[in-house]
């Protein structure tokens, strides 16, 4: 935590401030330890505090070090403003984080505090972009969790299982496995309902013949895994099956073009999309090709359409083309891989070659 702390004091220089509040609950747990879900930092050059209400006074004792805890009775975008100008004095310039301060409280950061605000905008969270090898660590047991759980849902079987139970059988295995849960809620998505990217699992059935997207991920400690894959439940259609193949020479295009230095748009995604379009789809593939994963399912870096960022060893993010065609079918394959100098190495390795299960 030491390390992360310092490298947000060199953002005061870089980004024009005396000091930054962070009030991102993922970027308070990355830089302090917190995994409570009210709290505020105030980092400057020689002092960071943590405030917080009486509900977790006592969490921060057990979970939290180099950072003096401010004792806050409820207002804490007020008092939290105090603070920093205790420190700073009330003329100084504060760093906020724009994308995670609501209107309202920005306004009472603007009416309490007398010196200048600045957006640090993705600065901060910037600084879990490169992950560290007890991250790493962390992210590879989730991603064996991840493979486990599929492993173990699919050989129940999927024809004549509603899309919910399908769901609620992945948490369980993660429960089961010692995961703390999931990273997110699970997509599984049968026949025409998998052309929606999103789609909502329900008390639809898994009818013989039919692809079945499922998008889930595991979450150890904090960190995330995320993986995709599209199942054939009972033998699919010989057009299906060509879809499918589409999607995975995509993705493995993609893998290839994942390394450090690569572009998130302008090679992987390009990489991706450059496939799809080809055999005719693309414009059934409408979302970006990968993001970064890590105590966040969503973060740093981008792989885009019309976005991405420059990638560096120690990222890690996904790889997730998809074909979605209205009425008929979805089919989506994504990994979540390692940057590397010289690639990437996948976390997620559950098998990819079309399954066809009962």
């Amino acid at each position: 935590m030491s390390d992360r702390l310092e490298r947000c004091r060199i953002l005061l220089e870089a980004c024009g401030v005396d000091g930054i509040v962070v009030s991102d609950s993922v970027d308070v747990r990355y830089l302090s330890g917190f995994r409570g879900d009210d709290a505020t930092l105030v980092v400057t050059r020689d002092a960071a505090l943590i405030c917080t209400d009486s509900r977790f006074w006592e969490q921060v004792h057990a979970e939290v070090t180099g950072f003096m805890l401010v004792k806050t009775s409820g207002e804490l975008p007020a008092e939290t403003v105090a603070a920093a100008a205790e420190r700073l004095g009330p003329a100084a310039t504060l760093g906020f984080q724009g994308a995670a301060v609501s209107y309202a409280d920005y306004r009472t950061l603007r009416r309490r505090h007398h010196g200048r605000l600045r957006d640090v905008r993705s600065c901060v969270t910037m600084l879990r972009a490169v992950k560290s090898e007890p991250e790493v660590a962390l992210m590879r047991r989730a991603a064996e969790v991840s493979d486990a759980a599929v492993a173990a849902v699919v050989r129940r079987g999927l024809v004549g299982r509603s899309e919910a139970e399908v769901a609620w059988d992945l948490r369980a295995e993660y429960h089961r496995l010692g995961a703390e849960g999931e990273a997110f809620p699970a997509i599984v998505a049968g026949g025409d309902h998998g052309a929606l990217a999103h789609a909502l699992p329900g008390d639809r059935v898994i009818a013989p013949g039919e692809l079945v997207v499922m998008d889930t991920g595991a979450r150890v400690d904090g960190y995330c895994s995320d993986i995709t894959r599209t199942f054939a439940a009972g033998e699919p259609a010989p057009e299906s099956r060509a879809i499918y193949d589409v999607v995975l020479e995509a993705q493995l295009a993609g893998l290839a073009a994942t390394r450090a230095g690569a572009h998130g748009r302008a090679d992987v995604d390009a990489a991706c999309r450059s496939i799809i379009t080809a055999a005719g789809y693309g414009d059934v593939f409408g979302h970006g090709t990968g993001h970064g994963v890590g105590l966040a399912v969503h973060e740093a870096p981008r792989l885009g359409r019309t976005h991405g960022d420059r990638l560096e060893a120690g990222m890690v993010c996904t790889v997730e083309p998809g074909i979605y065609i209205e009425g008929s079918l979805g089919v989506r394959i994504e990994d979540t891989v390692l940057v590397t100098d010289d690639g990437c190495e996948r976390l997620t390795r559950y098998p990819k070659e079309l399954q066809v299960t009962a």
